[in-house]
């Protein structure tokens, strides 16, 4: 059957996962962010999958502007939706799979999987050892998932506790209502080099070089890729970030998400 996998990443995690998913499927991938100021060809899979991150409980709301423009040239026979998240993704999961009922798509396939922490305006990136654990645990529940989906399973991750419908619902909507306003907290120190790689990983194009140095608009999804992929650590959000280090996935060159 022929795949495709749609995938939204900032730092390779949500790549890396789509990546190895779609090679063991023998099927292609798609940064989906791509299509943002352009419409999506026409999609003739049998399998259709979208690799997400979880940010603050929820999904990045950017998507539902995207999804929007799929269209298909015939139905997917086989719809499912991966997660990635540091530490929980509450009910993120189940309401993107709302939305892509929506349009259409009934998901018959979720599940989560953890990886390395990301988020440094808040948290610490995760020890090397514990990377490669994470990613190491990572790879053996893409292949689960895979064999599922080749054997086309049925299973819908559930996350129903009252906390998690009050972490999506009240955290996920404060962070959406924040993000217009991030903007301000981006600053690039004297070192920057003008090398533009920050303009080029971000996937919603929220950062443009004025005068040679790296300017952020009111689109930011917060999936902090200028920051950890600046080759020279230029970038800060808040005092916070200033003496941590950066994480990138260690298996997926920033080309490829470019």
């Amino acid at each position: 059957m022929k795949t495709t996998v749609f995938y939204y990443s900032g730092t390779g995690n949500s790549l890396f996962v789509a990546k190895n998913l779609a090679l063991s499927l023998e099927g292609q991938c798609i940064n989906i962010s791509k299509y943002l100021s352009s419409s999506i060809q026409a999609i003739d899979s049998d399998v259709l999958g979208f690799v997400i991150p979880c940010y603050a409980y929820t999904y990045p709301k950017i998507l539902n502007k995207i999804i929007e423009k799929i269209s298909f040239s015939k139905n997917p026979k086989y719809v499912f939706v991966i997660i990635t998240y540091g530490s929980s993704f509450s009910r993120a999961g189940i309401k993107f799979i709302k939305k892509l009922k929506k349009i259409g798509l009934k998901t018959v396939y979720f599940r989560g999987i953890i990886m390395p922490e990301n988020y440094i305006a808040i948290f610490r990136p995760d020890q090397k050892s514990v990377i490669d654990q994470k990613l190491t645990n990572a790879k053996q529940k893409i292949q689960e998932i895979a064999n599922d989906i080749k054997n086309e399973v049925y299973y819908i991750e559930k996350h129903n506790r009252f906390l998690d419908y009050i972490k999506t619902s009240i955290i996920g909507s404060v962070f959406n209502g924040f993000l217009p306003f991030s903007h301000v907290f981006f600053k690039a120190k004297k070192c920057c080099s003008s090398c533009g790689i920050c303009t080029k990983v971000c996937p919603t194009h929220n950062v443009v070089l004025k005068k040679g140095k790296p300017k952020w608009h009111n689109h930011c999804t917060q999936c902090m890729a200028c920051l950890n992929w600046c080759p020279q650590k230029c970038i800060d959000y808040t005092p916070l970030t200033k003496r941590r280090e950066r994480y990138t996935n260690p298996e997926i060159d920033f080309r490829e998400l470019i």
